[in-house]
């Protein structure tokens, strides 16, 4: 149940709530950059906000990438950055969010509409919270923490120390960029431009985890041309694609996928379908911690396509494999200041650290292998990418806080000889 009577919550979730009624959703099947005139309408609202802030050299791009300054101290210090994306996912809907704050929440499932239930024994850290405050939306749609809680974040470290000097920090860029739900987040991203030499993107989950891996990260497509003929004389004739992409899903292994892995376990996930009996395409992602077992994946999906084509020899079936992101760890392991001083600042926030594998990805992981390693930080939310999502306002401030100790560690690092 929502307690409905107004109190005051912390500066981070107030910026939080506004920026998640603005609805930002991506759309894989756009070809623009953004996918979304919406993603540039809030962009815009950013700017003008980082202007307002006191920020320099505000820049936004036309393909959806929002760049600021903040100076540091000295010459030759480290540059940090910090990233965040602005689209929320297209896999639940993102029109019309309605935040409902649930204060002294008791501990027990929160139910909201739709017969849409939050059961805290299916999450992972959402119990640390009972008798504090809860985040969600109203059963409707996604409440889009991933990742409007790291631009509230970001945008709240960046006032902070704005309107205190006294706080030593690191020269600092920062960057809200656009699609990293549909996996281009980075396609027209200046890693040259940003001018940072270490990051952080603050697109995370619960607090205390620093996330060093993710998955690496391939798409496979399959196009299916059938014959489209009446079924009362098809015999021999129709070549169906719908019966062929079942085909395909049932021979996937089902062991290997999301709903049956966890912890360092990969998967294969068919994720979209759409077909008519004359055509049809199979939208499946492969995800693995190694290069290895990638690979593995990738040749399981080629010999299906080479199984599915002398199965079915009077259809036309094409994969179409395309590389998204790749697991940033062993770039990381070549220079560990991000991870050493993240998990100094999350010990110095009051919260026992621990290195982490994120089974997803950032916009980081890429941006890791474009020159400038980067590392993941907590938002304290779950349920992501659906409208369960949630997050607490003390994980908020947790967040912030640990996002604040990082930089004041930079702040205070040697300048460069």
């Amino acid at each position: 149940m929502s307690d409905t009577e107004e109190t005051v919550l912390p500066d981070v979730a107030e910026r939080f709530i506004r920026y998640a009624g603005h609805d930002t959703s991506s759309d894989g099947s756009s070809a623009s950059s953004p996918s979304t005139a919406r993603q540039m309408d809030f962009l815009r609202m950013l700017r003008e906000e980082l202007e307002d802030l006191g920020m320099e050299d505000v820049e936004l791009d036309e393909s959806g990438t929002l760049y600021a300054t903040l100076p540091g101290e000295g010459a030759g210090r480290t540059v940090i950055g910090l990233l965040a994306h602005v689209d929320t996912s297209p896999e639940a809907p993102g029109e019309g969010v309605v935040p409902v704050i649930h204060r002294s929440w008791d501990g027990g499932p929160i139910r909201l509409r739709g017969d849409v239930s939050i059961d805290p024994a299916m999450t992972e850290h959402m119990n640390r919270y009972a008798g504090g405050t809860i985040i969600t939306s109203d059963g409707n749609t996604l409440l889009g923490v991933d990742d409007k809680a790291g631009v509230a974040l970001i945008m709240e470290a960046c006032r902070a120390l704005i309107n205190d000097p006294g706080i030593r920090r690191p020269p600092m860029r920062v960057a809200f960029t656009t699609d990293e739900e549909v996996g281009r987040g980075m396609d027209g991203f200046d890693a040259e431009r940003f001018g940072a030499d270490m990051a952080y993107t603050v697109d995370g989950g619960p607090v205390g985890k620093v996330d060093i891996q993710t998955f690496n990260a391939w798409s496979a497509q399959f196009r299916v041309l059938g014959r489209e003929v009446h079924p009362g004389s098809a015999k021999g004739i129709m070549v169906n694609a719908v019966r062929i992409i079942s085909d395909m899903v049932s021979f996937l292994r089902p062991e290997e996928m999301p709903e049956n892995s966890s912890g360092d376990e990969g998967y294969i996930y068919p994720m979209h379908i759409s077909s008519s009996t004359s055509e049809g395409t199979l939208r499946v992602i492969l995800r693995d911690f190694t290069s290895d077992g990638m690979e593995r994946k990738i040749r399981y999906m080629k010999s299906l396509e080479g199984w599915i084509n002398s199965r079915y020899p009077g259809a036309d079936i094409t994969l179409e494999l395309l590389e998204q992101y790749s697991n940033p760890a062993e770039i990381l392991k070549r220079d560990r200041r991000a991870v050493d001083f993240a998990l100094m600042g999350t010990r110095a926030a009051g919260l026992q650290p621990e290195e982490s594998s994120i089974r997803g990805g950032t916009d980081g992981s890429r941006l890791s292998f474009m020159g400038v390693p980067t590392v993941n930080l907590p938002t304290g939310g779950e349920f992501y990418h659906s409208r369960k999502e949630w997050v607490a306002v003390e994980g908020l401030q947790l967040s912030l806080d640990i996002l604040m100790e990082t930089l004041k560690i930079w702040g205070g690092e040697q300048s460069a000889p």
